[in-house]
């Protein structure tokens, strides 16, 4: 755990301070989210597990959605045209259908 009380992993953490050149993989990167994949297109889906609730409701006060959370690991594995297409999909549904 870090001083702010985030419990941080291991290889991201000896990668942020110099100690490896590795950062840790995509699907790690990703958590919550768990990507299935088919042969055309790889499903993006949310786990939800018990031991992350805190963070749910730290990001649900803040206003933070998983996939603003996930921002740099979804265009790691997406790509940036994909994200912005997330979002603009994601501002779509919420004008039309609120939260």
């Amino acid at each position: 755990y870090g001083k702010n009380g985030m419990c941080q992993c291991a290889v991201e953490k000896a990668f942020r301070e110099g100690k490896i050149d590795f950062y840790k993989p995509v699907s790690c990167h990703l958590y919550p989210v768990r990507l299935k994949e088919y042969k055309d297109f790889a499903a993006v889906n949310y786990h939800r597990w018990k031991i992350c609730k805190a963070a749910e409701v730290l990001g649900r006060r803040e206003k933070v959605r998983v996939y603003e959370f996930l921002k740099d690991p979804l265009i790691r594995r997406f790509g940036e045209k994909w994200y912005n297409d997330l979002c603009e999909a994601a501002e779509a549904y919420l004008k039309e259908y609120g939260e």
